[in-house]
């Protein structure tokens, strides 16, 4: 629900605040007075382009702001236009695009009038009418045909990239053979490898260390020999000495022992070497391919791996792929038809009960009817005539201002509004007198349920408002002014009795406009 509306310099509107209650509120007053500068403006909120010639005289810039009443609570909407073009646009404190800003107030306003009348002519709103004319719901075919495009979508994906995916699984077969037939498992192999081979290529060298030390310990006249020789002699002149003989000729006898026993462990094995030397050429070798240590060659092994079996994957998903869209196929059909005929039904239904209602709104030679033209004929085009013998077309192209206010009044009277407030500008254009009086009665009804705002130059509506607003324009030697205010008992009458004579004070205007209010007093709670 629209709450207040404050508009500041724009066109002869110095500065104006208004709130708005609910049910029927009507905007009155002289021509030029500028009435419809405020559909203007909320038309600006709803983006409509803004020029530079829509800003009046007191300022460089004008400005909107207005606040609703959403199902989550009070949101501010505001837009300054420039001199320069520019928009500054925010919903409550925070700064938004002009998009952003008519998004969300099309969901709250929606304006039918000369230059405003968008939404009805919009395939999207028509579609919407029908459907919540005819409490109708495709989420099923939305859905499934959503999920058939996905699906189109991947397949396609899987099909151009088909030959780059086979020639990529070769590649990729190659290097697994290759890391595989290398058998890696410990990241620490080269190092071993290595080592192993410099102490086999060292055999020889240990093998005549340990001969040499062996024949100079206990060979013919080694040490053993010399010792044992002055052994005798030392353990009789010096004791002491010949003791530690005694121990140095066994230790003597440990290390040649010991020396003997490595000596026959040492045996040169040139088949062995052959081998290590083998493997720590396809090690190096993988290291030059594939990473610089074995664990990074490891980890691109594992990489490889993963890419290969999703690569596979997508071969078995382009199978399953095609047989889900095959399934998919009968279901959207069956959605489809049903759809169609929920829809066509629902127009012939919708088209009925609106031309009923067209002599109600003042389009009594009008025309209504309802096409599917796209190939699945479900998408309806909405076509008018307003006049016998002239052929129907599509409502935005033949509908002025005020024939598309009355047939949206009259669609939704029956079908219901798509939004909380509904503005209507000109609505009454070319009626008057009973007419007038009938269309009031349908404001009156479809106020029940909405905030409805009439821009009128209509008395007979004008009377059946449960709120009153008059715009008035003064005039000075050099500026103009334009006010708004609420007018209540008296003068709510005097305005009335303006609109039907010319004259507020005229007695017989006055009477007339006290009857025409009493028509509705039993329904208005202001007069």
């Amino acid at each position: 629900m629209l709450d207040s509306l404050v508009v500041e310099n724009l066109g002869v509107i110095e500065y104006a605040e208004l709130e708005f209650e609910a049910g029927l509120v009507v905007i009155t007053g002289e021509t030029g007075a500028g009435k419809t500068l405020l559909t203007t403006a909320l038309g600006l909120l709803l983006g409509a382009r803004g020029s530079p010639e829509l800003i009046g005289p007191y300022g460089e810039s004008a400005r909107i702001a207005a606040q609703l009443t959403e199902r989550e609570g009070q949101v501010l909407l505001r837009r300054e236009l420039t001199m320069a073009g520019r928009n500054r646009v925010r919903i409550d404190r925070e700064a938004v695009t002009l998009g952003e800003l008519g998004e969300r107030i099309a969901h709250e306003v929606e304006i039918f009038g000369q230059h405003l009348a968008a939404t009805l002519t919009q395939p999207l709103a028509q579609l919407r009418i029908l459907d919540r004319f005819g409490a109708i719901d495709d989420t099923e075919l939305r859905e499934l045909r959503a999920r058939s495009s996905r699906l189109q979508a991947e397949l396609s994906e899987i099909r151009e990239r088909g030959g780059e995916r086979l020639r990529r699984l070769e590649f990729l077969a190659f290097e697994l053979a290759l890391l595989r037939d290398a058998k890696l498992e410990d990241p620490e192999e080269d190092t071993k490898v290595e080592a192993e081979i410099a102490r086999l290529a060292s055999t020889r060298d240990r093998q005549q260390l340990l001969s040499a030390l062996h024949d100079l310990l206990v060979g013919d006249g080694g040490l053993s020999d010399q010792l044992a020789a002055l052994h005798g002699q030392a353990k009789e002149l010096m004791p002491t000495i010949g003791n530690r003989l005694d121990a140095f000729l066994d230790e003597i006898d440990d290390l040649a022992h010991e020396s003997r026993n490595a000596l026959e462990g040492e045996f040169e094995d040139p088949i062995a070497l052959a081998e290590l030397e083998e493997r720590l050429g396809v090690l190096v070798a993988m290291k030059r391919r594939f990473g610089s240590t074995l664990a990074e060659v490891l980890r691109v092994e594992s990489e490889l791996a993963v890419e290969y079996a999703h690569l596979e994957d997508a071969t078995q998903s382009e199978t399953a792929i095609v047989a889900e869209l095959a399934a998919l196929a009968p279901q959207i059909d069956e959605a489809l038809t049903q759809l169609r005929i929920l829809r066509q039904q629902a127009a012939s239904e919708l088209v009925h009960q609106v031309k009923d209602l067209l002599a109600e709104v003042a389009l009594g030679s009008a025309q209504f009817a309802i096409s599917f033209d796209d190939p699945d004929e479900i998408l309806p085009t909405f076509l008018f005539t307003a006049n016998p013998g002239i052929p129907l077309m599509p409502l935005g192209k033949v509908a002025s201002g005020g024939e598309l206010s009355r047939l949206m009044l009259a669609i939704a009277q029956i079908a219901g509004a798509s939004t909380p407030t509904l503005v209507f500008d000109e609505i009454d254009a070319g009626i008057g007198g009973a007419t007038g009086l009938r269309i009031a009665q349908v404001l009156r009804s479809m106020a029940e349920d909405h905030q409805v705002l009439v821009v009128t130059h209509l008395a007979q509506i004008a009377a059946a408002a449960n709120q009153h607003i008059v715009v008035t324009k003064s005039t000075t030697a050099d500026r103009v002014m334009t006010s708004l205010h609420v007018v209540r008992g008296p003068q709510r009458v005097e305005e009335i009795a303006r609109m039907l004579s010319g004259h507020a004070s005229s007695p017989q205007a006055l009477d007339h406009a006290s009857d025409l209010i009493a028509r509705f007093s039993g329904e208005s709670h202001v007069y």
